[in-house]
Formats: C-alpha cells, structure tokens, sequence
C-alpha cells in the first residue's frame, strides 16, 4: 500500500504542475486588478467570466464530449470524420451565438452592466468563448492522442500571452477592464493560429448525417450536467450581482480568489486520482487503499487549511506592483476565506467518493449529486445574500460542495461500498477547526509579528495532535520516524 500511494504522489506532481503554475499565474492577476481598477470594476469583470463560463458549455454543445466517445484509436480515417463534424459543428453554433450576441451588445449591456461603453466589453466578452470554442476539439485531439506535453505547453503559453498582455493593457496604457478582455481576446486568438495547421490537417469535408446525428444524441444529454457543474462553481456571482452590486460582487470575487491553496491541491489530486484508481480497483485491499487516500487526502487538506487561513493575513500586505499584494480596501471582507477552503475540500471529497461510479460504471448518478450542489447552491445565495450579502454567498458555496458530496455518498452505499475511516475523519475536522478558533481568539491584540509566531506554533501543535489523539496509527508513526532516521 505504502509503494502504490507514494505511486499517487508522483502522479499527483507529474499531472498537476503545469495545473499549478498556469493557475498561480493566472491568480496573479487578482492583485493586479485590486491595485489598477476600482472594486465596481473588478466586480464587473468578474461578473462577466462567470456568464462567459456557461456560454463555453453552450458554444461546445457536447461535442466536444461526443468528440471523445467516438474516437477510435486505430482508424484515422473515422477519427478525422468525428473531428471535422464536432469542430465544424461546434464552430457553426459559436459563430451563431456569437453574431446574436454582438448584433444586441448595446442592450445587452444596458442589462447587465452600468459602466461606459459597456457594450464593447460585451463585444469583447462574446469573442472570448468563441475563439475558446475554435480551441476545444483541437485540445480533445491532443488529449486522446496522449500529446500531454504538448497539451500542457500550450496551454501554459496561452496563459502567460494573457497575463502578459493584461499587464501591458492595465498598467502601461491604463484601458482599464477593456484591457482585460481584450487580452484574453487576443491570447484565444492566437491559440487559434496555433491550432490552425493540426485543425487543416485534420477537416474532412465529407458531412455524415448519421455520424452527426449520432454524436448529437450523445453529446447534447452531457450539456444540463455540465451546466449543473458549472453552478455549483460560478452561480455566486451573477446571483450576488443580481441582489446586491458590482462593488459586493469585486468584494466577494478577490477574497474567493485567495482560497487558490486548497483549490489548487484540489485540482492536482484530481488530476491524478482518476488513472490511480482505475488502474488499481481490482486490487484485493483496493477498498482499504481508497479510504486510506481519503483520510491523508484530509490530513494535507487541513495544513492547508490552517496555513492559509491563518497567514492570509501577512500575505495580502506583502509588496506588489501598485501597491500592497491585495489592496487594503478588500482587506474587510477576508472572513469569507475559511469558509470558502473548507467548501474546496468538501469538493475534493466528492472527487474521492466518484471513484465508485467509475469503476462500476455507473456515472449515471454523478449528475444528481452535483445538481444537488448547485441546486442547493441557487437557494441559499437567494435565501442568504440579501441578509449576509458577501457572507451569505461564501456559506451557499460551502453547504453546495457539501451537499454534493453527501448525496453522493448516499449513492455510494449503493453502488461501490467503502468503509471510510469515519473516527480518524473527524478528529482531523474538530483538530483543524479548534486550532482555527483558538488561535484567532488567542490572536487578539498582538501586533503582527506576535500573530505570526502564534500562528506558526498553531500549526506545530496541530501536527502534534494528530499522533496524540491517535489520527496516525502505529505502524504509520513507525515509517513517519524511519523517514526521519534517514534523512538525519
């Protein structure tokens, strides 16, 4: 067990690099923006990413998942079939779209935003998902045909094009929030050019009605849970902006956006978790090995937790191009992070629960677990935001993930039963949670430097519970001090 979860580690670092930085780098823009554009204009923007995320699924219309059901490793003829009908289809409805959305920019934009010339970043806004559609079977063909690096790579690239060039548009030549769209305009647009020789290659223009048809009635059922998917993650923010205003909504965005620690381990776990566990279900301990994970997966979840919770505070002050890391005007509404951390692990739960659903291939439940989510996430931003504001956003969240994560469990009992390790589960919740409180409360009227020597012998006192109150067992402490030994 020990060799084959030390096996998930390194798949964990291997698939989730580039995950990691090409996220971080992207993050890097939220200081960025505290410290060029105003809290209304940050709400702005980032009110119009969260309606351009659902036009992706729209645009793509499943395709792009019909893309990978009916590609054939060993018949590049067909393969070259099933990629001209998914890109050009894909490509005809984005074009579509696109053009209705640009022809009623000015009203549209007279809806959704209160900003001059907001129609033109509704102009700017339609082209992003468009160009991204051009992008989507291209990145599917790469994927099924195992260039992960070139995958990777590219995207990496794409990603430095757009934080460059926000940069550029931001600081140097002041556009303001047209710079940020236009940058991410301009950065698909040259993925586009990049895919162009590979989408050449690969267009037959030979349509099959059938073929089609076919991969219609595949993809287009995937396209309610996508959106459901997409919910679960992005629906705070066009609800908080519908009840409240665009300076909550910047508010609430920049102080989401520094949960990015336990998003990202989250992330890179599921990027490796997958191929871990469908290459090891047929072990005989494979049910214990899965519980196991989960357990540690919660062990690492609340050192991340607890650092980032607890040292947010220092890092918002660092130095930044423009000021401080985080303008202090957002300092105020920082209380939501914790919250926010815990509802990124409950979603990293669900990753670990899915593993059932896939192995016996019963992905039919998946749907209903995250529609839970996001149903449950739609009610309470309605119920909570217009009595919390900001707060009440950041708890519809947490109970969203969590509720996602509890009906699929529900499912799981029926489906593929694992015996989690329930009692070392929850003394890692109420260790984490306690040293969370009490060292905010023990916190209180020390200057700077005192909080942070408090907050670092929280975490030594955290790590010293976990064998205390027994969440190791012996034989883990034993390896635990055997790697010790030798590193001494």
């Amino acid at each position: 067990m020990k060799s084959r979860i030390r096996s998930l580690a390194s798949d964990t670092m291997i698939y989730g690099i580039f995950t990691i930085v090409g996220r971080f780098v992207t993050f890097m823009l939220t200081p960025l923006y505290t410290n060029y554009l105003t809290v209304k204009e940050v709400g702005d923007i980032t009110y119009l990413f969260s309606i351009i995320a659902f036009l992706n699924i729209i645009f793509s219309f499943g395709l792009d998942s019909a893309f990978f059901r009916f590609f054939k490793n060993d018949d590049t003829e067909h393969n070259k079939k099933v990629f001209t009908h998914a890109y050009i289809g894909i490509a005809s409805l984005s074009l579509l779209f696109t053009t209705i959305i640009i022809i009623f920019s000015k009203p549209v934009s007279g809806s959704l935003i209160d900003m001059k010339d907001g129609y033109m970043l509704i102009i700017l806004g339609a082209l992003i998902p468009f160009f991204d559609a051009l992008m989507t079977i291209p990145y599917s063909l790469l994927r099924m045909t195992r260039k992960a690096r070139r995958f990777s790579l590219t995207r990496f690239v794409l990603i430095i094009v757009a934080v460059g060039l926000n940069v550029l548009f931001i600081v140097f030549f002041n556009w303001g929030p047209k710079g940020a769209f236009l940058a991410q305009v301009l950065a698909n647009l040259a993925g586009v050019f990049i895919f162009f020789p590979e989408i050449i290659k690969n267009i037959k223009f030979k349509f099959d009605r059938s073929l089609l048809g076919d991969m219609l009635r595949f993809g287009i059922p995937t396209v309610p849970a996508m959106i459901s998917g997409m919910i679960l993650q992005v629906a705070d923010r066009p609800i908080l902006k519908i009840l409240t205003t665009s300076h909550e909504v910047g508010m609430y965005s920049v102080n989401y956006r520094l949960g990015i620690p336990m998003m990202l381990l989250v992330a890179v776990f599921e990027y490796a978790w997958k191929p871990f566990y469908l290459s090891r279900y047929h072990d005989t301990d494979a049910k214990q090995l899965f519980a196991r994970i989960l357990t540690y997966f919660t062990v690492v979840c609340g050192l991340f937790f607890l650092i980032t919770a607890l040292f947010m505070e220092f890092i918002v002050r660092i130095p930044f191009i423009g000021g401080r890391f985080i303008n202090p005007v957002y300092w105020s509404g920082m209380g939501i992070i914790p919250i926010i951390l815990a509802g990124y692990y409950f979603n990293g739960v669900f990753n670990n629960f899915a593993a059932g659903f896939h192995i016996e291939k019963k992905t039919k439940y998946l749907p209903y677990a995250v529609g839970a989510g996001a149903l449950t996430n739609i009610v309470l931003n309605f119920i909570t935001i217009p009595i919390y504001g900001l707060w009440g956003a950041a708890w519809a969240v947490f109970f969203a993930y969590l509720v996602a994560a509890v009906t699929l469990y529900v499912f799981t009992r029926r489906i593929y039963v694992v015996k989690y390790e329930w009692l070392r589960l929850a003394k890692i919740w109420v260790l984490t949670t306690l040293i969370y409180f009490a060292t905010n409360y023990f916190n209180r009227g020390f200057s700077l430097k005192w909080k942070f020597l408090i907050d670092f012998a929280a975490l030594i006192f955290f790590s010293i519970l976990l064998f205390v109150f027994n969440v190791f067992t012996k034989g883990e402490i034993a390896r635990i001090k055997g790697i010790l030994k030798l590193q001494k």
